[in-house]
């Protein structure tokens, strides 16, 4: 199993979703939407996960959290979180070009 078929499993169970009707909204094949949920298999792409949240009807912030379970299991663990890692260091990193704050007063110079 993996993070994207456990996730997807919770919301089809949740939100009683028929995987028939899921597959073929999807235009796949049902036995590949099972593969899905028991995780023998990945969707090929971020539109595909984007379509089985939309028929689903996740709310914006569960399609986000199945899109990162999805980038999760496709990476693997340790490589996703060091990528999100990198992405918050990259994104935090101070800006050199940004000005001091307004309060900074230079030191007075003796004659």
């Amino acid at each position: 199993m993996s993070v994207f078929s456990d996730m997807l499993k919770h919301f089809i169970h949740e939100k009683d979703v028929k995987v028939g009707a899921l597959a073929h909204y999807c235009n796949l094949e049902r036995s590949t939407v099972y593969k899905f949920i028991n995780g023998k298999r990945e969707p090929m792409s971020a539109e595909l996960v984007e379509q089985i949240a939309y028929f689903i009807k996740l709310t914006p912030l569960e399609t986000q959290q199945l899109r990162e379970a999805w980038k999760m299991s496709r990476l693997g663990e340790d490589v996703y979180y060091i990528r999100k890692s990198i992405d918050h260091f990259l994104c935090n990193f101070p800006n050199k070009s940004t000005p001091p704050a307004s309060d900074f007063t230079p030191p007075r110079q003796f004659n």
